[in-house]
């Protein structure tokens, strides 16, 4: 029996990558991975260790349980996407909507390539259906610090954070 589930489709991952650049115009790749894992699995921004001023947004992220199935285990989730992340981001780069001179460096920089209307409306009608958290995941800990310690790596638990160059 198959199961879907918009974690391990391409295709949708290309969509949420787009939704993030779209709204975070440069963020580093590992950034981009824990991101769109968050935007795929909402509920599970409650589990990131957070600074005090962020407890609301952990309460509300548990009203959004996945409507597919939530993760047994998250670090293993994630890392089972990395591949279908990083195909989804070459795609990007493919088609021109993020710099692929920026991309060799680690960074994902959002060209000027315009996106289609009809993509910009579906990305709307995606980010408004769980405006709170996914407001949040872009715009608030998009800005969190990966690296180091109290980096988005070390308050996710999704990435190895003891061996970077803070």
């Amino acid at each position: 029996m198959l199961i879907y589930h918009p974690a391990y489709d391409a295709y949708h991952c290309l969509f949420r990558m787009i939704a993030l650049i779209d709204h975070v115009n440069e963020i580093e790749v590992d950034k981009a991975w824990i991101l769109d894992f968050y935007l795929i699995f909402p509920a599970l921004v409650s589990d990131i260790r957070m600074p005090h001023n962020y407890s609301s947004i952990k309460k509300e992220a548990k009203k959004y349980s996945n409507e597919y199935r939530n993760p047994i285990n998250g670090s293993s989730t994630f890392r089972d996407m990395h591949e279908i992340q990083m195909a989804a981001i070459r795609c990007l780069a493919a088609t021109g909507l993020i710099e692929l001179k920026s991309l060799g460096n680690g960074v994902i920089e959002r060209t000027n390539k315009p996106i289609p209307d009809g993509l910009l409306l579906s990305m709307r009608n995606f980010l408004n259906a769980k405006k709170d958290v996914y407001t949040f995941i872009i715009s608030s800990l998009s800005q969190f610090h990966l690296t180091g310690k109290d980096g988005l790596k070390d308050r996710t638990n999704l990435m190895e954070f003891r061996y970077d160059f803070s």
